[in-house]
């Protein structure tokens, strides 16, 4: 499972709300385009995507997002102690905001609304690298089935948890600027 994050703005908040169902568009995931039938693929014709100009949304850029791949499982325990769905805004990266569109993973992607972006911004400078490395435990994060496969040997582990809290650090940023803006987020599980 993998998890990234969209930056998006109010006018694209907006629209989302009044069309949920292209959310896919937005982050350039688009539904597969339909099965040609049996008589179509013997004549050569082949279905039809709907052209450009009939998509809601253009695909939300590569400096508006931010890849966290896998790291978000882990990422999600240090911050709420729990593999699960967790409270506001400890466990932002798996639950809260508001679900929007069809599932086109592991569930539907949500919406944090600037509001909601602030309180991660503000949750994210509270983090401290100590904390970090005081709950980054190899046996309760195996306990746990996180999909993170935590070091025993110390310098291993003191290199993950630094690697770790430089990506704290610059989703940190990343809300930071969103905030600014006066933009949301979305994010998506997939």
């Amino acid at each position: 499972m993998l998890c990234s994050l969209y930056r998006i703005t109010p006018e694209q908040v907006e629209k989302l709300k009044a069309f949920p169902d292209a959310v896919g568009e937005l982050v350039g995931l688009l539904a597969p385009p339909p099965k040609s039938s049996f008589l179509s693929k013997l004549f050569g014709k082949s279905a039809k995507q709907p052209p450009p100009s009939a998509r809601r949304f253009e695909a939300i850029v590569e400096t508006d997002t931010f890849e966290l791949n896998q790291a978000w499982h882990i990422l999600h325990f240090l911050f709420s102690g729990t593999n699960a769905e967790a409270p506001w805004p400890s466990g932002f990266l798996m639950s809260g905001g508001e679900e929007i569109g069809p599932d086109l993973g592991y569930g539907p992607i949500r919406l944090l609304v600037p509001e909601h972006s602030r309180a991660v911004a503000v949750f994210l400078e509270a983090q401290s690298f100590k904390l970090m490395d005081a709950a980054y435990v190899a046996s309760k994060i195996e306990a746990a089935e996180i999909y993170w496969k935590a070091s025993d040997d110390e310098s291993e582990r003191q290199q993950e948890v630094e690697e770790l809290w430089s990506t704290v650090k610059e989703i940190h940023v990343f809300f930071e600027h969103t905030v600014q803006a006066g933009n949301g987020i979305l994010v998506s599980i997939y």
